[in-house]
């Protein structure tokens, strides 16, 4: 393990060792779909935060809390399944056998096809994409209520 200071924080990088690699296994769809789901309530109780302020500081305060928390949750999850990608690829040293057109053992197959798996399964564009679409529908109905288009 190589520990390196950088902007103050302790950085903890792992060497490869391919005779340790692990290749993870993939989460059900069920997991994958609840994390989806706590993505996606996180965003629109965050999104609710705005209209909800309308209507008194203590419903804007409990939807900013649940949606942070949801939010924690979700982004810990991301950040795993992340570390998880990165780890095999580094582990393997795929990038490097790519660039060097070196061919790939059985164990370097599983590593690529749990990433590429991982990549497949994975909701993050649609949660992406309703995000974005929560915040646009948020600001334009803020927008509406601050000018008085729209009393709800």
């Amino acid at each position: 393990m190589i520990v390196s200071l950088k902007a103050g924080v302790i950085m903890k990088e792992f060497e490869s060792d391919s005779a340790k690699v692990k290749i993870p296994k993939g989460y059900r769809m069920p997991v994958i779909k609840m994390y989806f789901w706590v993505g996606l309530v996180s965003a629109l109780l965050l999104r609710l935060v705005i209209i909800a302020d309308h209507y008194g500081d203590i419903y804007a305060r409990v939807l900013w809390y649940l949606g942070v928390m949801g939010y924690l949750w979700f982004f810990a999850h991301r950040y795993h399944i992340g570390k998880r990608r990165y780890g095999v690829i580094k582990d393997l040293g795929l990038l490097e056998k790519i660039d060097r057109r070196e061919a790939f053992t059985a164990e370097d197959f599983e590593g690529l096809n749990y990433v590429m798996w991982s990549l497949s399964v994975s909701k993050e564009r649609l949660n992406y994409l309703v995000i974005f679409a929560f915040s646009v529908i948020a600001i334009v109905l803020s927008l509406a209520l601050d000018i008085g288009i729209v009393g709800l």
